[in-house]
């Protein structure tokens, strides 16, 4: 086994939803400050459905936009 804490894509499709996304961009900030771009987001969630990878940015989106200290760009959802 490897040092990944992400679960292994599964054979059906990917594990990855929009909750997976809203989390990572989440934690991401928290950590650094910084919002992950698209492409950043496409290489962490490899496989990932374009509708959910959309719905997750979406809901970072509408949360972030409640903080008022937060004017940062973010990944564009397509």
């Amino acid at each position: 086994m490897g040092n990944s804490t992400r679960p292994s894509p599964c054979p059906m499709g990917s594990p990855w939803t929009r909750w997976s996304v809203y989390e990572y961009m989440k934690h991401r900030f928290v950590r650094t400050g910084q919002v992950p771009d698209q492409d950043e987001l496409q290489a962490e969630f490899s496989g990932i459905d374009q509708t959910e990878l959309s719905e997750g940015i979406a809901e970072f989106g509408a949360i972030a936009g409640e903080w008022p200290e937060l004017e940062v760009p973010h990944a564009k959802a397509n």
